[in-house]
This record gives structure tokens, sequence and C-alpha cells, in this order.
């Protein structure tokens, strides 16, 4: 299937219009709906992440989300013109420590990574390109929640 893509303006107000953009691919796709929900979480943590800290204030700014679903795997592309910016190099965070001890932010990014089967950043063409890779399961019985299976 190819790409299809959706630009909208890099504001938060516009977070239900790109989750209702990625629900429609989901499902056509035929996405497992956990696994669709857990990308969706992935999406609106990255989609927030450049509306605050892409842009410089009062600058706007614009997302393309690009999707490219198949059976296998499910790619979504989160794009920006923003500042260059790379959340590989963000240190893991204490999840031992306490809240008093813990420094701010972070806990997004280490979000985003237990979401989905791959993460990939990099600066392409002048732009940041985030890729949130969700990959369907093979086996049938590894889509059936735990519960169900008797």
């Amino acid at each position: 299937m190819n790409a299809v893509t959706q630009r909208l303006p890099a504001t938060v107000e516009q977070l239900p219009e790109a989750q209702a953009f990625l629900k429609s691919w989901i499902e056509q796709a035929g996405l497992d709906p956990r696994l669709g929900g857990r990308l969706a979480l992935a999406l609106e943590e990255v989609f927030v992440n450049v509306c605050h800290y892409a842009y410089p204030p009062g600058q706007p700014g614009e997302i393309e989300l690009r999707i490219l679903p198949d059976a296998e795997r499910f790619v979504l592309d989160v794009l920006d013109d923003g500042q260059p910016f790379d959340p590989t190099d963000l240190p893991e965070p204490d999840l031992a420590a306490t809240l008093e001890q813990r420094t701010v932010g972070g806990l997004g990014w280490f979000l985003v990574r237990q979401m989905v089967t791959e993460l990939s950043c990099r600066r392409e063409q002048g732009r940041n390109l985030v890729s949130l890779i969700m990959c369907q399961p093979a086996d049938e019985d590894e889509r059936t929640p735990d519960a169900a299976r008797g």
C-alpha cells in the first residue's frame, strides 16, 4: 500500500484530528486494536512534544503524518521542520528514584519507546523524522487476549 499523509498546524488543538487520521488507517489496515491504542498513545506524546518544543514561540509550524501500512508492520512517521532534536540522546529516566529525586522531562519519550515495537528518530532533508513502528503478531494466538484463551 502507498503512503498516505496529512499535514496539520503544530498546535495541540489539532491532536484530535491527528488521532482520527491515525484511527481510520489503523482500522483500514486491520492492526490489532490493542496495538493501535498503544500507537495512538505514542502519537499523542510525540505530537504534543512537537507542538510545545519544535518551533520558537509565536512561530507557526506544521506537522506531517505519514502512514505506511502493510501486513507485517504499520509505520507512522511524524515529521516537522522545527529545531533539530533527537530523543534517543535523552538519558533513560531513573524509575527507581523518588518523585523528588527525578529530573523533569524524559518520561514521555521513555513511554513512547515502551509503546511501540520500534522507534527511529533522525534528521532528514532538514526535518525531524520520528518513525513509530508497530509489528503485527504473525501467530493468531498472539492477537488473542490472555483471558480469552481460557
